[in-house]
């Protein structure tokens, strides 16, 4: 499993068969409460996540690893994360899709 969600929270590779799957991209994936993940892992670690939100203002709580952040998302941006869940970009999905 790649991703399990509630409307409230966003789990992330809660269940990776990381000998079968090392290294990989999934990108498209949708989560409950209107959110698209895209989510890339090396050696069975989280590597980066991507995420973006239908809904205006959704609020998700990131869950990795006995880690967890609270994600403030806004209709048409797209957040980037890195493994430590810090947002280390953000930007318009329309500079994705003009």
């Amino acid at each position: 499993m790649l991703v399990q969600s509630t409307t409230k929270d966003l789990y992330l590779l809660p269940a990776l068969p990381r000998d079968k799957w090392a290294n990989g991209c999934v990108k498209g994936l949708k989560a409950r409460g209107g959110v698209t993940v895209n989510i890339c892992w090396k050696e069975g670690d989280l590597h980066e996540v991507g995420l973006w939100s239908q809904n205006q203002n959704s609020r998700m709580r990131l869950h990795y690893r006995g880690s967890m952040v609270m994600a403030k998302l806004s209709s048409g941006r797209v957040y980037s994360y890195n493994n430590r869940l810090k947002c280390v970009k953000t930007y318009s999905l329309n500079e994705v899709n003009p």
